[in-house]
């Protein structure tokens, strides 16, 4: 039982911090730009930061004794990416003064 609400958790973790750093990459390209989006930057940061996913998963599994790299992981990650994506898609607006 600890195992599931641990590994449930642990994916809640991933989720939460890719939301965050995609949303921080796309505020500071977003501002630095003047306030004009591309949808090239979407794709571009959702292939980043997957593939910095990926590296991460596959030097965890090679590098460490404890952990292991996890495929539900780079899917936590993938998942976290997306909706901070569509979330900032929603909300940029607001950040024009």
């Amino acid at each position: 039982m600890p195992n599931v609400h641990f590994s449930a958790l642990d994916k809640i973790v991933h989720i939460l911090i890719y939301f965050i750093l995609v949303n921080l990459w796309m505020l500071y390209l977003y501002i630095r730009n003047g306030f004009q989006f591309n949808n090239k930057w979407s794709l571009i940061i959702l292939l980043s930061v997957l593939l910095y996913g990926i590296i991460i998963e596959i030097l965890q599994g090679l590098l460490t004794i404890s952990r292991s790299a996890d495929i539900f992981d780079v899917l936590a990650n993938l998942i976290g990416s997306l909706i901070g994506i569509y979330f900032f898609k929603s909300i940029k607006n607001k950040f024009k003064a």
